[in-house]
């Protein structure tokens, strides 16, 4: 995009807000921009007036425009950068064709994006980064630019033994910290650790995120399914060498789980022998409270701890770090070394930066701010539109779950959704085990405020046309 095409874009100034009935200037505008963007007079890649400049152009307030750019940058249409502007995003480029059967269908950007697990990455802290990467490029020693420890780097470990102790409760020492590509490559180094010791049953929530059980499948693991209800894990059904759960927030109903429960799976552990695999996904994104302490510092020796910053900071960095009980340290460091020797160590040493100075501490307080208030806005605008249903689970999270009748068709009602042009997911779909619930999850993550009350009206409309 040239500065020229701008210019020409300001000069002519060729979009006229015709009002239709009932229709509020934004919405105008919106459409209008959105229409144009369609239709491919606005290509990908042109670059918009700043709002200021457009709203002197057409005569409305700054409002009208900073809103209506915010509220298609929640639909994927136009990509937004601090003091930069505005960009028309490639909304309509075919992907590659996915066949259904007879039917050929191309992947379009739909106008609401719900994705229930999906973190809004616009929100990384790219200065920050940039400079604790610079940083760590730096200073690093020549020998960190080495083949490195299996384990991870030796820095980063120290700070977050350090911050998993003062945030969640963790005891842990740095020894037992193994730093791993994203909590996928953290299950996946636990599940191959478990099989090489002879275990052969590994439990899931029921319902829960289906990588998990793939993986387990993948690796000829027999996989149990142990139902989830409001106080989280039923630890009665357990019978399993080990189980992975989510105690602080689990997906995707939304439960934590209950104190009661707790107990229940710790003793568990310590009369069978049963591996906890804990993953804490999202902890940080607590609304209400401070989220529940990690099951690790309650039983260290038989609860595996599991973190990442794919939802604090981006899934890119494919960062994470599992926490191992001391006697399994060493099985699990060699599993690791095979694997892959280590993970990437600038990026390591560049966290571990941002935990020494703060930035990342700041980051997580202004991203609880920014989804809290988009978790505010979902839930008021489900009242509004869908009163007769109910939201399940705690104000956590980058979701909710919406129960529907137990005779609903959550996967039609996520089809039609889809065809309406927006993007939501069927509970069922979650489900192992058909135990009934049917619902749709609901992502608010990359939802910007003033997309989420349109969303849901227009989301309401399809629940009922079903």
């Amino acid at each position: 995009m040239t500065r020229a095409t701008e210019a020409q874009f300001d000069e002519a100034s060729p979009w006229t807000l015709e009002r239709r009935a009932g229709e509020s200037l934004r919405a105008c505008l919106e459409r209008t921009l959105r229409d144009a963007i369609r239709e491919g007079s606005l290509r990908p890649g042109v670059e918009l007036p700043a709002s200021r400049r457009l709203a002197d152009q057409l005569g409305v307030s700054r409002g009208v425009t900073s809103d209506a750019y915010a509220e298609l940058e929640a639909q994927g249409y136009l990509q937004v950068t601090p003091r930069r502007p505005p960009v028309v995003a490639d909304v309509l480029g075919a992907r590659p064709a996915v066949a259904v059967g007879d039917v050929t269908r191309v992947d379009i950007q739909p106008r609401f994006d719900m994705t229930p697990t999906t973190p809004d990455v616009s929100l990384f802290p790219r200065r920050a980064w940039a400079s604790a990467l610079a940083n760590a490029v730096r200073e690093a020693p020549d020998p960190a630019l080495d083949y490195g420890d299996p384990m991870g780097s030796g820095r980063l470990r120290e700070k977050l033994a350090d911050e998993l102790g003062r945030t969640r409760g963790l005891i842990c020492d740095p020894a037992q910290i193994i730093v791993v590509q994203g909590a996928s490559q953290g299950v996946d180094l636990a599940l191959r650790v478990l099989r090489d010791t002879g275990a052969s049953r590994i439990a899931v929530e029921d319902p829960s995120l289906d990588r998990q059980r793939d993986q387990i499948a993948g690796l000829g693991l027999e996989l149990s399914a142990v139902p989830v209800d409001r106080d989280g894990l039923i630890v009665d059904e357990l019978d399993a060498a080990a189980v992975i759960v989510s105690p602080a927030h689990q997906f995707p109903t939304g439960a934590v789980l209950s104190g009661g429960r707790r107990r229940e799976l710790i003793a568990w552990s310590r009369e069978t022998g049963g591996l906890v695999i804990e993953d804490d996904y999202d902890a940080e994104f607590r609304y209400d409270r401070e989220p529940v302490r990690a099951l690790q510092g309650l039983h260290p020796d038989g609860v595996l701890y599991l973190g990442t910053t794919s939802k604090t900071l981006a899934p890119a960095l494919r960062l994470g770090w599992l926490v191992v009980p001391a006697p399994l340290v060493e099985q699990f460091a060699g599993v690791k070394l095979l694997l892959d020797d280590f993970s990437p160590t600038l990026e390591q040493l560049a966290f571990a930066g941002m935990l020494e100075r703060g930035h990342y501490q700041r980051h997580i307080r202004r991203a609880r701010t920014v989804y809290r208030a988009r978790r505010d806005a979902l839930v008021a605008a489900l009242a509004a539109h869908a009163p007769g249903l109910r939201v399940g689970g705690i104000a956590a999270g980058l979701s909710v779950a919406l129960y529907l009748p137990a005779e609903s068709d959550d996967r039609e009602i996520e089809r039609a959704a889809s065809d309406a042009g927006i993007r939501v997911q069927a509970l069922s779909r979650y489900a192992i085990e058909d135990r009934g619930d049917r619902g749709l999850v609901i992502g608010y993550g990359r939802m910007h405020e003033t997309a989420i009350e349109p969303a849901i009206a227009a989301l309401s409309r399809v629940i009922a046309g079903m």
